[in-house]
């Protein structure tokens, strides 16, 4: 009875998983999606309105360490309302093969804006609108709007109409406050709930971005999208499905139970890559998975590590917690931007380190 219990759950698991699958793919109605070459060296999301043309044209510039899918939430918002929207990947991140530089993180903007034949609206996250700013003053680039997303907003006075939008919580905020007592072409939005990486997502700043663009250029403005909540609740299915079958499957068979700890990272990482497509970014490149196994080794090591000195394995996840909300008071006491960086990667890796806090075996 109990080795039916188990199928059982399984089953339901799996159903989950697969309809979070499902979910996680819904696109806003009316909204086209296709990956393309911008120019030989810079992959780019295209996303687009599915009725005919011409449409204004906008350039997504990702933050570091991110890649194309990261401003996805922008891009189809955006199309939505009638933009034609080109999301590149940066130099050396995503699926560029380029060598990641800051003179080839500027040559991305000029050649992506030659390829556009112009650029209408700029939008740039983190260190891509550090790069469009940087292009604004120095090489001529002249997009009709720029969107700062937690960026650089220093465009100079005789640069375009500028749109800053910011998290209440963001690292770059108390940099940005100062640069804009020298910006006099600025218009401010501030989000109240999130920080610099989920301002990317913020409904409150993905709306102010589609009114000034609309309003920069005739355009009226359409309803909300409501698409993003289906994948939100998409990923939480998927990760539902995933947690059941950690929980169920290695119980199943004698077989699996001997392998639980590959079972459970494994069924995790198919969740992610399942319900994370396509705005986040969750697709494996060859050419890093050196750098991936050198990373896995350093966490293998610390889990032995942690195993000879008899650490109970939810030692780990209670460790990263302290050390991330450590980093917190320190970014929100001295702005520094290091502790915020700390402060996200140990709560990114405080939730990977959760399954296995429950369902790894020592």
């Amino acid at each position: 009875m109990k080795a039916r219990a188990q199928l059982w759950f399984a089953l339901a698991a799996i159903i989950s998983l697969g309809a979070g699958a499902v979910l996680s793919h819904v696109i806003e109605p009316g909204v086209r999606v296709e990956k393309i070459m911008l120019t030989t060296n810079i992959p780019a999301l295209r996303i687009f309105p599915a009725t005919p043309g011409p449409h204004p044209k906008a350039l997504l510039a990702h933050g570091g360490g991110g890649s194309k899918e990261m401003l996805f939430r922008f891009g189809e918002a955006f199309a939505a309302a009638g933009f034609d929207c080109y999301s590149v990947d940066q130099a050396g991140q995503g699926e560029s093969p380029q060598p990641f530089s800051i003179t080839n993180l500027l040559l991305n903007i000029q050649e992506s804006d030659r390829a556009l034949g112009g650029v209408d609206v700029f939008i740039g996250h983190s260190l891509g609108g550090g790069a469009g700013a940087w292009s604004v003053r120095e090489f001529g680039f002249r997009p009709k709007l720029f969107i700062a997303l937690e960026s650089d907003i220093h465009v100079g006075e005789h640069g375009p109409p500028l749109l800053v939008l910011m998290a209440r919580f963001g690292e770059f905020r108390p940099m940005i406050e100062t640069w804009l007592k020298a910006q006099t072409n600025a218009q401010v939005v501030v989000a109240p709930w999130t920080e610099h990486i989920f301002a990317a997502y913020a409904p409150t700043l993905v709306n102010a971005g589609v009114k000034a663009a609309c309003a920069a250029f005739g355009k009226p403005v359409p309803a909300a999208p409501t698409a993003w909540r289906w994948r939100l609740l998409g990923l939480l299915l998927g990760i539902t499905g995933a947690l059941g079958l950690m929980f169920c499957l290695p119980e199943v068979h004698p077989r699996l139970a001997r392998i639980r700890r590959f079972v459970v990272p494994g069924v995790l990482l198919l969740a992610l890559a399942l319900t994370l497509w396509p705005w986040v970014g969750v697709s494996p490149q060859l050419r890093r998975i050196p750098a991936h196994l050198l990373v896995l080794g350093v966490v293998w090591l610390a889990l032995i590590g942690a195993r000879r000195l008899r650490m109970p394995r939810w030692s780990l996840p209670v460790l990263t917690t302290i050390l991330a909300l450590c980093c917190f008071a320190l970014w929100w006491w001295t702005g520094i931007f290091f502790f915020g960086l700390l402060f996200a990667t140990l709560a990114i890796s405080t939730l990977l380190l959760l399954p296995t806090a429950t369902l790894g075996n020592n």
